[in-house]
C-alpha cells in the first residue's frame, strides 16, 4: 500500500505499508517519471510503516522501468527514508552507497519531523551532530556523548579537540557516554581526521572509560583491553560516577554540542 501525503512544492511524499503489489509499483515509478519530467529536482520523503515485503512478480515485471530511472539521477535532490524497522535503513544506506551522485539520508520513526524539515529545506543539515564534547575540570581529560550514528560532519566537528589535547606529550584520560550508537558512516571510517584520531589515540591515552551503551559493548571492552596499552574499563549507564572517579575529573557543565560545518541542502 502506498498514501501519498500532502507536501509542499517538488517533494515527492509518501508513506509505505503493508505488501507492494503491482499495482503499488505502477503507481509508484509513473509517479517518480512525472516528478523527474516536471521539475529540475525532485526531492522525496518516504516513511515505511509495517512493511510486509514486495510481490516478487510485481517487483519482476516493473525492473527495466525503474531501471531506466537510474539513467536520470541526476534530477533527484534530498531523499528522506524514515522506518522503524533497522533492517531498512540497513537496506537503503547500502542501495544509496551503490548509486552513484545519490544519497538517501535514513531516520527512524522519533526522528520523523527532522526529516521532514530536511527535505523541504527547512534545515540545512539532515541530522543533528551525534558526538557532544563534555568539558570537564581537567584539562588533561577528554569526555564526550555520543547519540546516535557516527557522520563526516561529528568527525570534523571535534577532531581540533582530540588533536590538541593529544598534541600535549601528557597522557590523556577519556571518557565516552554512550546513550544510542546507530554505527558509523563508510565514509567516516576512511575520514582522515578519524584515522589520525584512532592511531594518536593508541599512544596517547593512558585510561579511556566507556559508560552505557548497547549490551556488547561491556562483552567488547573485555576481549579488547588485554590486546592494548590503554585501561579500557565500561561503566553501566547507572554507575557513571564512579567513571568519573576512575578517570579522575568532573565534568564542569552540562554537555554541549560542537557544531559541524553547515552543509547546504541539495
Amino acid at each position: 500500500m502506498i498514501e501519498y501525503l500532502q507536501s509542499i512544492g517538488g517533494i515527492l511524499s509518501m508513506r509505505i505499508g503493508g505488501m507492494l503489489t503491482i499495482a503499488d509499483y505502477e503507481e509508484l515509478v509513473g509517479a517518480v517519471e512525472r516528478s523527474i519530467e516536471d521539475r529540475d529536482q525532485t526531492h522525496m520523503f518516504i516513511e515505511i510503516v509495517d512493511f510486509a515485503g514486495v510481490d516478487p512478480q510485481s517487483l519482476a515485471a516493473h525492473l527495466p522501468r525503474a531501471a531506466a530511472l537510474l539513467r536520470r539521477l541526476d534530477r533527484f535532490g534530498r531523499i528522506a527514508v524514515v522506518a522503524e524497522q533497522k533492517w531498512i535503513r540497513v537496506a537503503t544506506r547500502i542501495e544509496s552507497a551503490l548509486l552513484p551522485g545519490i544519497r538517501y539520508e535514513t531516520y527512524t520513526a522519533s526522528e520523523r519531523e527532522q526529516a521532514l524539515a530536511w527535505v523541504e529545506g527547512r534545515r540545512d543539515l539532515p541530522h543533528d551532530p551525534s558526538i557532544r564534547m563534555i568539558e570537564t575540570d581537567n584539562p588533561d581529560m577528554l569526555a564526550f556523548e555520543l547519540d546516535g550514528r557516527i557522520r563526516e560532519p561529528d568527525i570534523a566537528a571535534i577532531s581540533d579537540r582530540f588533536r590538541a589535547a593529544m598534541e600535549s606529550g601528557k597522557p590523556v584520560a577519556l571518557l565516552g557516554r554512550i546513550h544510542r550508537y546507530d554505527g558509523i558512516e563508510l565514509g567516516a571510517i576512511f575520514n582522515r581526521d578519524y584515522i589520525e584520531m584512532k592511531l594518536r589515540g593508541l599512544r596517547s591515552v593512558g585510561r579511556y572509560a566507556l559508560v552505557g551503551g548497547p549490551d556488547w559493548l561491556a562483552t567488547w571492552v573485555t576481549c579488547i583491553a588485554p590486546l592494548v596499552r590503554t585501561e579500557v574499563r565500561h561503566f553501566a549507564a547507572n554507575d557513571e560516577e564512579a567513571a568519573w572517579s576512575w578517570i579522575g575529573a568532573r565534568p564542569m557543565t552540562e554537555q554541549t554540542a560542537v557544531p559541524a560545518e553547515p552543509a547546504l541542502a541539495r
